[in-house]
């Protein structure tokens, strides 16, 4: 994450926060509200409850800020927020999951990671399109997996404590996408690529 000059790195801006800085909270939220309301909607299909949820986060660690732990990482820790809060209004039926048929826009699903991958390539228009389509036919959790890893840069133990499953169904969810996909894009670089990078 890029912090401002006015701090040195990530813990320096969260402890900024912590103390109350109000330009070390702009920050933070200037820095990963966009990518939390992105993957909010990977969840949900409620996209005004997850604007409200989003809002609620950063309204919460505002006011709790002075008691909150130090973190692994600032993203991490918002994300599993986020991921939480959803969860927990899923299971008392507040909200309905994203359904399986649901898609998103192309620019959602095409991560930059795998927008620099294809344009190295030199693939085809077409190729692209194919290779987001596909991505939108993965069962939900294989799409929050491969999201977490390709758009967010995640690692595969951070992806599990954000989706609250352990280590090694992280790495089944990934293997059984990337498998998927090599399977249905044959003879496309960008999958024997992918799957080199995650298998």
């Amino acid at each position: 994450m890029a912090t401002s000059k006015i701090f040195d790195d990530e813990p320096g801006l969260w402890n900024a926060f912590q103390q109350g800085d109000i330009r070390a909270f702009e920050l933070i939220y200037r820095t990963h509200s966009s990518m939390l309301l992105s993957y909010g909607r990977r969840l949900c299909s409620d996209h005004d409850l997850v604007n409200d949820v989003v809002q609620d986060v950063f309204v919460e660690i505002w006011t709790r800020r002075s008691t909150l732990r130090d973190l692994h990482t600032i993203k991490y820790y918002l994300f599993r927020i986020v991921r939480n809060k959803l969860s927990k209004l899923r299971a008392s039926n507040l909200l309905v999951a994203v359904d399986e048929d649901d898609r998103m826009d192309d620019e959602q699903l095409l991560s930059p990671s795998i927008e620099f991958l294809i344009t190295q390539q030199e693939t085809s228009n077409d190729q692209a399109v194919r290779l987001q389509q596909a991505i939108t036919k993965l069962p939900s959790r294989q799409r929050e997996a491969i999201t977490l890893a390709f758009y967010h840069d995640f690692s595969n133990e951070e992806i599990a404590g954000i989706m609250g499953i352990n280590h090694q169904s992280v790495i089944n969810h990934l293997n059984r996408a990337l498998t998927f996909l090599r399977d249905l894009l044959t003879n496309q670089p960008i999958i024997a690529i992918l799957i080199g990078l995650f298998l």
